[in-house]
């Protein structure tokens, strides 16, 4: 009985249809990821304890264009009792694509040696909400941290 009422072409035509399209209304909008088009941003990203000082890295952005940023990525250690140490700090960009978040920077000055002058890489490989997990090249460290907006 019950298949030959769902071959009926009204019930398969109208209502169905009808039923689907009710059922798709209520579900909201899926919300754009911060930071988003003319967003400015912070992350923080804490890496692992070694020696006594753990590593961190921070990213500030500043909106240039549709979806992309120019970047100032500063990375270093800090203590236990919260003295910083800065390793680097470097100028970048970041953008967001249908990969997600991400960015690179090229470390300032150095002696020659080989890579001191290469464009590093970041990005974000999970983003729930304004917590992220960040991969960063060295000496950033990689590690969980969190988006805002700096204010």
């Amino acid at each position: 009985m019950i298949t030959t009422l769902l071959d009926h072409v009204a019930i398969r035509t109208v209502v169905i249809p009808v039923i689907a399209t009710a059922y798709a209304a209520t579900i909201p909008p899926k919300e754009k990821p911060f930071p988003s088009t003319g967003d400015r941003f912070l992350m923080s990203v804490r890496g692992p304890v070694a020696g006594g000082r753990a590593g961190f890295a921070r990213v500030y952005a500043s909106p240039a264009g549709r979806d992309r940023w120019t970047t100032t990525v500063t990375c270093g250690t800090v203590d236990a009792r919260g003295r910083e140490r800065i390793e680097l700090q470097a100028p970048g960009e970041a953008w967001r694509d249908r990969d997600g978040l991400g960015g690179t920077w090229t470390p300032l000055g150095g002696g020659g040696r080989y890579g001191e002058r290469q464009l590093r890489v970041w990005s974000v490989t999970r983003q729930d909400g304004l917590d992220v997990t960040v991969a960063m090249a060295g000496p950033c460290p990689s590690g969980a941290g969190d988006v805002s907006s700096g204010d």
